[in-house]
């Protein structure tokens, strides 16, 4: 039997987000294939990651270098820096890159408050592991046409690997997030309502998001009973909050009664606060993040009936447009997202059945058995690459310095902090 190696560079435990939620999810399922798993992570103190009733073994990431951890795997499938490690300490174990999440795509919205650092080392690791990772992984069509490119770049897609595999279904194929079913028991998550209100959800709110036209569309909303939801990201994330913060600020000052901030629900609750809700709405920015993108708080959203409103750019509005299972709004346009919203607020048949063809829908295309299916493929037999020695190479990455202002605040920055630590 294959004995798999699940690698995540997130920390795992209830507050996991997208992509821990991901490998507790394939850890928890590819034993049904007939794999051994072995799901390797960092943890929080107290939180070991919950797999289940499954056989999948849990090691800690630190308690043993990776060539110890992995040394009994015939596979590994790996996601985020630790993949470099995997590639590094273990060139001969068959490896799946996951590219589900394209950081450094996301990361290019950082500039302002990181600097180009994080430009230098994601442009690295890609490089790094789209040179010698033997099979990918990503969401959608939008992402394999996208890695595709790179990989051709990088000489993976040659001669010899077209020879023997047009389709490239044998280098990279998409393994979007999925969801259970059944779906868990309903938990009521959020206080009672109070008569006549309405939840509208945002979640989430990440830097290359666009509250603003929403905000907008919201405050000239005519319903008195409507209440717009964010969430907020859990105590100890790394990613820069500039926007939530920014948006809870102003919100504060101009309507507290009908805008609420939530503490970050435990991932298993996930469901329970898209069912305590009545519609999800979220809009993005145009731009390469927004198409390469897939929501999955849509997914979720769309697989337990939730009624959605966003707006253009990659995946889902797609898919919702083709599905005729919810509301599509252009980039920026105020007039279509307030119209949208009155829509969701007032509820009606027409948005029942929207929400009802997107349930059905979501659940056929998005079970996680469907979505593991193409990975599991790969781990029934896996095997290096044999191209990839004859073809594949890695270019340096270049970039420039940092401005001098940007480093004197980065500098001043790094000081107050750690005059504030010594002061405690």
């Amino acid at each position: 039997m294959t004995r798999v190696g699940l690698v995540c560079s997130e920390a795992l435990g209830e507050r996991a987000a997208g992509i821990g939620i991901r490998y507790l999810e394939m850890a928890r399922r590819l034993p049904g294939f007939g794999f051994d798993v072995v799901l390797v992570s960092p943890w929080r103190s107290g939180e070991a990651p919950d797999v289940g009733s499954g056989s999948a073994e849990v090691r800690r990431f630190d308690s043993a270098p990776l060539s110890v951890l992995l040394g009994d795997c015939d596979a590994a499938v790996a996601q985020g820096q630790l993949a470099n490690d995997v590639l590094h300490e273990l060139p001969d174990l068959p490896s799946a890159i996951d590219l589900y999440d394209p950081f450094l795509v996301e990361n290019l919205t950082h500039l302002d408050t990181l600097g180009l650092d994080p430009y230098r080392n994601d442009h690295q690791t890609w490089i790094h592991q789209l040179a010698r990772g033997d099979f990918f992984l990503c969401s959608s069509a939008e992402q394999r046409s996208y890695y595709l490119g790179f990989l051709t770049a990088l000489g993976r897609v040659n001669p010899h690997r077209y020879r023997d595999d047009p389709s490239l279904s044998g280098l990279i194929v998409e393994a979007p997030f999925g969801v259970p079913d059944p779906l868990p028991d309903y938990r009521p998550l959020l206080p009672p309502r109070t008569p006549g209100e309405r939840r509208l959800l945002f979640g989430g709110l990440y830097d290359w998001y666009d509250p603003e036209p929403l905000l907008q569309a919201f405050a000239s909303l005519s319903a008195a009973n409507a209440r717009l939801l964010f969430v907020r990201q859990p105590p100890g994330t790394q990613a820069p909050q500039r926007l939530l913060e920014q948006v809870e600020a102003r919100s504060r000052r101009q309507d507290p009664d009908r805008i609420d901030f939530l503490d970050w629900v435990p991932f298993e609750r996930r469901y329970d606060l898209l069912r305590d809700v009545d519609a999800l709405t979220a809009c993005h920015r145009p731009g390469l993040e927004t198409d390469l993108s897939l929501r999955t708080r849509f997914v979720d959203a769309l697989a337990v009936g939730c009624p959605v409103l966003t707006t253009e750019g990659g995946t889902v509005p797609r898919l919702l447009k083709d599905w005729a299972a919810g509301l599509v709004a252009p980039c920026g346009d105020v007039e279509a997202l307030r119209a949208g919203l009155a829509e969701l607020v007032a509820g009606g048949p027409e948005v029942e059945a929207r929400a009802l063809r997107g349930r059905k829908r979501a659940l056929a295309t998005f079970s996680w058995e469907r979505s593991l299916a193409p990975l599991a493929a790969f781990l029934e037999s896996p095997r290096v690459d044999p191209t990839k020695e004859e073809f594949a190479f890695r270019p340096s990455t270049e970039a420039p310095a940092d401005e001098l202002g940007f480093r004197l605040r980065r500098w001043l920055r790094t000081r107050l902090a750690g005059a504030l630590a010594a002061s405690r």
